[in-house]
């Protein structure tokens, strides 16, 4: 059977191939000096390779098919970015193929064992969520290491990407910044977009105008967050809210949150939204200029500490406004102030180091991230059957990013686990 496009790039990529008597299909011989780097965007597939063709050097790029006339269907012949394509290696060989200058490219076809391609299809057909798990516990644990810190560093500059721009956007006003990056933070996991809408309702300036007073804070948050509205014949606190709301809102040149946004089902009563405004008010109450507060921390205890915030009175036999509940002060749970770390303060200190220079702040990601325990959710437990424990936040981050990226989509072959398992068949059939 004829392999994939993909796979003759993976043979390529990691010289699985019969290295030791190349020719070209005219002939000529060929050494492969270096393979290229691989290239995820448009053009060749492999950029600025080196190959010995007949003692002479070349370099340039390197454009990967399963049939040699694939050139011409993908139009290749008539585009100047593949002017500079050294040579074109092809599953099956049926056609010469030239550029757009009508200058010939040298062809060659690939020979790897066949053991290699059907672990790929082991690995290809598989409906389990994890493909490759049968494997695993051979792979060598320092490997494993290796790649899940390659993989969370990824996740977290992907992260980083939208706090750059809440920087930019604030102009580097680390308290605005701060703010706006925050308060999407407190919906996780559902609540995310009601919150960032409230960000915009509410402009910080309001809020520290009125910092020293809590019901005051509340009354901002809980009037633009639309919840007021109906909660204000549910007591007199909530009444209390509500009046001074109306007062306030002088200060909003917005309409409220639509009220209907914010998601309650599903969700563990400590994790409502109701809460969360108030955890936030608290925390703007008491721990402002957040800038201070959070950058100027000097370890990871300090900083969960911050987050470590009380709801109002009310909420201590409250959930929701108007339902009377068992007394308990309501402060976020760990399990909240770890996912808040890490989806916002760690991105957030990424984008800031790389934009003023990590010396702003005097806490280090790496070692926030190497600390901090280990998340648990469902994903995580599932990685447990295979025998993978992770054994900080950095390791189950990579984890959920290796699933999300790659085993969820079945990018098998850009994955070092897969990889080397295909690799490690050369070793089990020879």
């Amino acid at each position: 059977m004829m392999a994939e496009e993909r796979f003759i790039q993976f043979i390529w990529k990691h010289r699985l191939y019969d290295g030791k008597s190349l020719h070209t299909t005219c002939g000529q011989k060929l050494e492969v000096l270096f393979p290229g780097e691989q290239n995820s965007h448009g053009g060749p597939d492999f950029l600025n390779a080196r190959i010995r063709m007949d003692r002479l050097v070349w370099v340039g790029n390197i454009e990967i098919h399963r049939y040699a006339s694939d050139w011409y269907r993908h139009r290749h012949h008539l585009d100047a970015a593949y002017n500079n394509v050294i040579l074109h290696v092809v599953g099956e060989f049926d056609t010469d193929v030239t550029n757009s200058l009508g200058r010939r490219i040298q062809t060659m076809v690939p020979k790897y064992p066949d053991y290699l391609s059907q672990r790929f299809e082991i690995l290809k057909r598989n409906e389990s969520w994890l493909a490759c798990g049968p494997y695993l516990k051979s792979f060598p644990p320092v490997q494993l290491k290796q790649w899940l810190h390659d993989l969370n560093k990824v996740r977290i500059i992907q992260r980083s990407l939208r706090m750059e721009q809440v920087l930019h956007d604030t102009d580097l006003n680390l308290d605005l910044a701060l703010y706006r990056a925050l308060t999407p933070g407190f919906g996780l996991p559902l609540n995310s977009l009601p919150f960032e809408m409230l960000v915009n309702k509410v402009p910080l300036p309001a809020l520290t105008e009125h910092r020293d007073s809590l019901t005051d804070l509340e009354a901002l948050l809980f009037g633009q967050s639309g919840l007021l509205l109906t909660a204000r014949t549910q007591g007199s606190y909530p009444c209390t809210l509500w009046n001074r709301y109306m007062e306030l809102k002088s200060h909003m040149a917005d309409k409220p949150v639509p009220a209907h946004l914010w998601k309650f089902l599903r969700l563990r009563p400590p994790s409502f939204p109701t809460l969360r405004i108030s955890q936030l008010a608290s925390l703007l109450h008491g721990r402002y200029p957040l800038n201070e507060s959070i950058l100027g921390s000097s370890s990871i205890a300090e900083l969960e500490q911050i987050f470590r915030v009380k709801a109002s009175e009310y909420w201590t036999n409250h959930y929701l406004f108007g339902k009377s509940s068992v007394p308990l002060p309501k402060y976020p749970g760990q399990q909240f102030i770890t996912t808040l770390v890490i989806n916002v303060i760690v991105p957030f200190l990424t984008a800031l180091c790389k934009l003023k220079g990590c010396q702003s702040t005097a806490l280090d990601v790496e070692n926030i991230m190497q600390n901090l325990k280990a998340e648990s959710n469902q994903l995580i437990k599932n990685w447990s059957i295979f025998g993978i424990r992770p054994e900080s936040a950095m390791e189950s981050q990579a984890l959920l990013q290796l699933y999300h990226q790659y085993c969820k989509q079945k990018r098998c072959l850009e994955c070092n686990i897969a990889a080397e398992i295909i690799r490690d068949a050369n070793h089990e059939y020879k």
